[in-house]
């Protein structure tokens, strides 16, 4: 046998039997004029927005190595990621770069959560771009969302978060829910503080569409991000319709994909680190089946309503860190519904 035959036939079998082989094909980013303007005129929140992505791809690896003490590594990690707040990064990594252990165990996971930062970005460019009007914003985000629903095995399901997560995810029936929250406290609340941050950005664009205005309004908001909501973040995970409601309303495909993707996150840290989960990739893979888009999730993306629709973004009000909000409401009406599996 040829040596080059024998070496493709040696790999052949090799990888039969890798049950974690999968081959890593990407699709690039949609084009427009408007790509990397946010990075242009808000370089301090594009460099924060690379820590967060930083933060939510390695915490990935820290769990999959199983550390002897969780709260020690749980501080650590924070201060770690409080540190890179104060020097953070020129460029946003790729989540495979800060997570190689978990992109080699699940692939897939990291490859439906770079699709979704990059829609995310694309958006935050449209609502930058100054030569696009205000009138004309939604049929530009309409396009991007066309385009990231293109891909149904890798975009997350437009469908608002009570379909989703509580109807088809059963997030409060799983044997790991809560394993990260309970042993991962301090890393938690800067994911939620996150997870306010990103979606305020979008209500401040909206509501000054003027770029220089905006341009002052986002760094009001990095500021109100680093002194204020860091040291007293919310107590839950806050929705789109809860920090964004204008945006929400004007684009509520975008919104229910963001709040996926942010619950995402937390189910895969709550099953890394839960030791009742033993095959890590065959569990996080059948929640990325249940989460990804369906047919007809479109038609039901606007069932939800904004709980505070003239909330100011420049303001952290007692609301978004104090009580239940929408997340309380959702999980306690949840409880009534039936068993599955």
């Amino acid at each position: 046998m040829r040596p080059l035959l024998l070496i493709i036939l040696i790999a052949v079998l090799l990888l039969s039997g890798c049950e974690t082989w999968e081959p890593r094909n990407e699709v690039f980013r949609l084009r427009g004029d408007y790509n990397n303007e946010f990075y242009k005129h808000h370089p301090v929140d594009f460099k924060l927005t690379t820590v967060a992505h930083w933060a939510h791809g390695r915490i990935s690896d820290v769990l999959l190595s199983q550390p002897a003490d969780p709260a020690d590594t749980d501080r650590r990690f924070y201060e770690k990621s409080e540190w890179f707040l104060k020097n953070p990064a020129k460029t946003e990594p790729h989540q495979s770069y800060v997570g190689p252990e978990f992109a080699r165990l699940a692939w897939r996971a990291v490859h439906v959560i770079d699709w979704t930062h990059q829609l995310h970005e694309q958006l935050y460019d449209i609502m930058t771009d100054a030569s696009i009007p205000p009138a004309d914003k939604k049929q530009w985000i309409d396009r991007a969302v066309n385009f990231y629903l293109a891909e149904p095995t890798i975009a997350f399901s437009p469908a608002p978060f009570e379909e989703v997560i509580m109807q088809r995810v059963r997030l409060m029936q799983q044997p790991w829910f809560k394993t990260f929250r309970t042993h991962w406290p301090k890393t938690m609340d800067l994911f939620w503080a996150f997870h306010w941050w990103h979606p305020v950005v979008y209500e401040a664009q909206l509501l000054n569409p003027e770029l220089n205005q905006q341009e002052q309004a986002v760094l009001k908001i990095d500021d109100l991000f680093l002194n204020e909501v860091i040291p007293n973040p919310p107590n839950r995970m806050l929705l789109s319709r809860e920090v964004m409601p204008r945006f929400s309303q004007l684009t509520p495909e975008a919104a229910n994909i963001f709040d996926n993707l942010h619950m995402f996150h937390g189910i895969v840290y709550d099953i890394l680190a839960s030791p009742k989960v033993q095959n890590k990739r065959q569990e996080i893979y059948r929640m990325i089946d249940r989460m990804t888009v369906k047919p007809g999730d479109r038609e039901i993306a606007r069932n939800f309503s904004t709980p505070h629709p003239e909330m100011d973004p420049l303001v952290y009000s007692e609301d978004m860190w104090k009580g239940g909000g929408e997340m309380g409401r959702i999980m306690e009406h949840s409880m009534h519904l039936p068993m599955k599996g």
